[in-house]
């Protein structure tokens, strides 16, 4: 019994692998707890005396070839400098995501079916801190590619947690984007699967590449389609230049996050 005991303590600690813990001490500008994870967070933007007019979270994609997710930083950064007095940006490096010091989130650090509701219900829970933390007038959702599904299924599963989302290069429906690409049975969640459980108040735009060979346009169109039959105020934007990934770089991308976030 203490072998086997021991053994099983080894392969904890060697494993990589960190035990499920909220933070220690969560200070909601570079750490915020999710659930029983700690997440590494990014944030830009002051916050003024009476609290940011607009909060902007924003969460990567799945970064397959295994590099730092930090890609949101790149457009939290801009977005926040442009964006009306007193908005943050927030980016949240997802469970079981690094930065590119070597620092890394809480969670399974699997980038494969990592959508789960398990993991969708902890982020969103960071969302939540973060929204009580800053107290924006306005929170908006911006997501790329799996950070997109996790929007989607936010917006749904968490009805009225964020006012407006932008789903970019959108895997707006699982079961259809996995065919030809892999077998055997998923966990993951599909925004497709909540549209119906979306407040009607919300405002959602998704973005797409014209050139995006990873999420096709046809994903988003569809989708989109499908959010205007429930009554939803939506739009699709194509910016036919931009792939999957270059898309982060379209100027569509963050004229349509200060567009969301605009407090009327």
């Amino acid at each position: 019994m203490r072998l086997s005991l021991l053994a099983l303590f080894c392969l904890v600690i060697f494993s990589g692998e960190a035990f499920a813990a909220p933070c220690d001490a969560p200070d909601n500008r570079t750490r915020v707890t999710a659930g029983t994870e700690c997440l590494l967070i990014r944030t830009y933007g002051k916050k003024g005396e009476t609290g940011p007019r607009t909060l902007y979270v924003l969460l990567h994609g799945n970064h397959s070839d295994g590099s730092p997710g930090t890609s949101m930083y790149r457009v939290a950064k801009p977005l926040a400098e442009q964006a009306s007095a007193n908005s943050v940006a927030v980016a949240i490096l997802r469970p079981g995501y690094n930065d590119d010091e070597g620092n890394f989130s809480t969670g399974e650090r699997s980038r494969i079916d990592n959508w789960t509701a398990p993991v969708i219900d902890a982020i969103a829970d960071a969302i939540a801190r973060l929204k009580d933390f800053h107290k924006p007038d306005r929170l908006v959702l911006i997501g790329h590619s799996g950070g997109s599904a996790v929007t989607g299924v936010i917006l749904g599963r968490h009805p009225g947690l964020a006012d407006a989302a932008l789903l970019i290069g959108c895997v707006c429906d699982v079961q259809t984007w996995r065919v030809g690409r892999s077998s055997g049975t998923w966990f993951s969640e599909s925004p497709s699967t909540y549209i119906e459980r979306i407040p009607k108040t919300a405002r959602i735009i998704v973005l797409a590449g014209g050139g995006d060979t990873v999420t096709l346009p046809s994903l988003s169109q569809s989708y989109v389609d499908r959010l205007k039959a429930s009554g939803i105020e939506t739009e699709l934007l194509l910016d036919d230049s931009r792939s999957h990934t270059s898309i982060l770089a379209s100027p569509l991308l963050i004229e349509s996050a200060l567009r969301l976030g605009a407090i009327k």
